[in-house]
C-alpha cells in the first residue's frame, strides 16, 4: 500500500485517505464521495483499531461486513479498499499522546481511546502519506485531536471535516447503530431529537436542557453532556450501544 501510495504521488496524484473501522453505511459513502473531489486517488482504509477501546467485549462485538464494505466503497468512487491484518507488531512500544484537545467529553470518559486513535491515525498517515484526510464530524471530538495531530507533527496533509449525516429521524450514521434492537433504534431516534432540542436553547441552556429532555426518557442513560467551541456534544448508552452526537448551539 505505501509503495502504491509513493508512485501516485510520484507521478502527480493526489491521494486522499479515508480512514473507517469498516461496516461502512451511507455516512461514510459520503466521506468517500468528497473525498473523491479533492484528489486523483481515493483510499479507503478498513481497521477496527484495537488500542481505541476501552472494553475487549465491545471490540470483539463491533460489526464487520468486508463483502458489504467492498461494494459501498466501490460504488461512492473509491480506488482502494486497505484492510491491513494487523497495525501493531508484537512488541509495539510507541504511541502517539495528544494532550489538550482529547481532555473532556469521551476523552474523560474512555481513558487512553485518544491514545489510540492518534496513533492508529499516525501509522495510516505514514502508510499512505496523503494529501489530504476526511473525516466525519460526528465524531467532533476525533477531528479536533486530529487536526492538532497534524499540526504539532508538521505532517502535510490537510484534514478535512465532512458534516455529520443522518438518518431520517436525525440520529448520526454509525456502525454501532446496526447493534441496536427495534426498540432501542427507536428510542436512539428520540436520543437526538432531544439532543437537536437542547442545542437550540443555546450554550447557556443546552446542557440543563438535555439533562431534563432525557430524564423523561426511560432507557437511555447520558454519560456526559458538554458545550465547547459553540456545541453542545453528548453521550449516552442505549442498551449495550454507546452513541454520540454534537450539534451547533443555537441552531434550528
Amino acid at each position: 500500500m505505501q509503495k502504491a501510495s509513493l508512485q501516485w504521488r510520484r507521478s502527480g496524484k493526489r491521494v486522499v485517505l479515508v480512514p473507517t473501522m469498516g461496516a461502512l453505511h451511507e455516512g461514510h459513502a459520503a466521506l468517500i464521495r468528497r473525498a473523491k473531489q479533492l484528489g486523483d486517488r481515493v483510499v479507503v482504509s478498513s481497521y477496527v483499531n484495537p488500542t481505541q477501546f476501552n472494553q475487549n467485549k465491545d471490540y470483539r462485538r463491533y460489526p464487520k461486513r468486508p463483502s458489504q464494505d467492498a461494494k459501498i466503497a466501490k460504488a461512492a468512487g473509491a480506488d482502494v479498499l486497505f484492510r491491513p491484518a494487523q497495525l501493531y507488531a508484537p512488541d509495539a512500544s510507541t504511541w502517539v499522546v495528544e494532550m489538550d484537545q482529547s481532555k473532556g467529553r469521551c476523552g474523560k470518559h474512555r481513558p487512553n481511546h485518544f491514545r489510540g486513535v492518534a496513533t492508529v491515525v499516525t501509522k495510516l498517515f505514514g502508510i499512505l502519506q496523503p494529501d489530504v484526510a476526511v473525516f466525519g464530524e460526528k465524531d467532533l471530538q476525533q477531528c479536533e485531536v486530529v487536526e492538532r495531530l497534524a499540526r504539532d507533527l508538521f505532517l502535510p496533509i490537510r484534514v478535512v471535516r465532512h458534516p455529520t449525516v443522518r438518518e431520517k429521524d436525525g440520529l448520526a450514521m454509525s456502525s454501532r447503530n446496526l447493534r441496536l434492537n427495534p426498540h432501542q433504534r427507536e428510542l436512539a431516534g428520540f436520543w437526538a431529537l432531544s439532543v437537536r432540542a437542547a442545542a437550540r436553547k443555546g450554550a447557556a441552556g443546552a446542557r440543563a436542557h438535555l439533562k431534563k429532555l432525557l430524564r423523561r426518557l426511560k432507557g437511555v442513560r447520558l454519560e456526559y453532556v458538554e458545550v465547547t467551541g459553540g456545541y453542545l456534544c453528548a453521550a449516552a448508552w442505549v442498551g449495550p450501544v454507546r452513541l454520540i452526537d454534537n450539534r451547533k448551539c443555537g441552531m434550528k
